[in-house]
């Protein structure tokens, strides 16, 4: 809920161009930002899990019913020849991903397919709101960002009103540094 509360904030972001949800889940993040665009049918939600892919697709259709520039599910196995899925599903001027990582083994699968299914273009991001959980795999994500050429910048969460919300769950109200938000661009150096 974080990240798309940050999408409504920051719509210019997802109002145009492709967008591609990573790890989606249930797909939250992904239909905000097709909510948001002005061509739905240009985001893309992805997950791993068959089930997780099904439940988007009924998102979806309870979302946008049967018009034909809704928005897509699909599944994406982040071992995968990135050049495949480059192939398949085109590049995206917005890549959105919400708490996909959190076993280190999956931190260079998620960055090497980032890096190709992101385009070139100046604008082109990725929005990662990540959850800290381990010091050696933060460290092992912007390593590992670096390496594939991706810069990262923390933005803040200061005036996200959800995040603020969430912090004050008994779960959360200890721990006010687990959540973060981070946007991975390509380097230019």
């Amino acid at each position: 809920m974080i990240l798309s509360q940050h999408l409504v904030c920051h719509r210019e972001q997802v109002r145009t161009g492709r967008v591609l949800e990573v790890g989606a889940g249930v797909g939250l993040p992904g239909l905000v930002a097709a909510a948001l665009s002005q061509d739905p049918s240009g985001v893309v939600m992805t997950d791993y899990v068959e089930e997780a892919v099904d439940l988007i697709d009924m998102n979806i259709a309870e979302t946008f019913g049967n018009d034909n520039k809704r928005p897509k599910a699909a599944i994406i196995d982040w071992d995968d020849d990135p050049s495949v899925l480059q192939e398949h599903h085109g590049t995206f001027d917005v890549i959105i991903g919400s708490d996909v990582v959190y076993w280190p083994e999956l931190i260079e699968p998620l960055i090497r397919t980032v890096k190709a299914l992101l385009s070139n273009k100046p604008t082109s991001r990725f929005l990662m709101l990540y959850s800290r959980r381990n010091p050696k795999v933060d460290v092992l994500l912007f390593r590992t960002a670096q390496k594939y050429g991706l810069d990262s910048t923390e933005l803040s969460l200061e005036q996200n009103t959800v995040y603020h919300a969430v912090l004050k769950h008994p779960v959360y109200i200890e721990d006010t540094d687990m959540f973060h938000l981070y946007e991975f661009r390509h380097s230019h150096k």
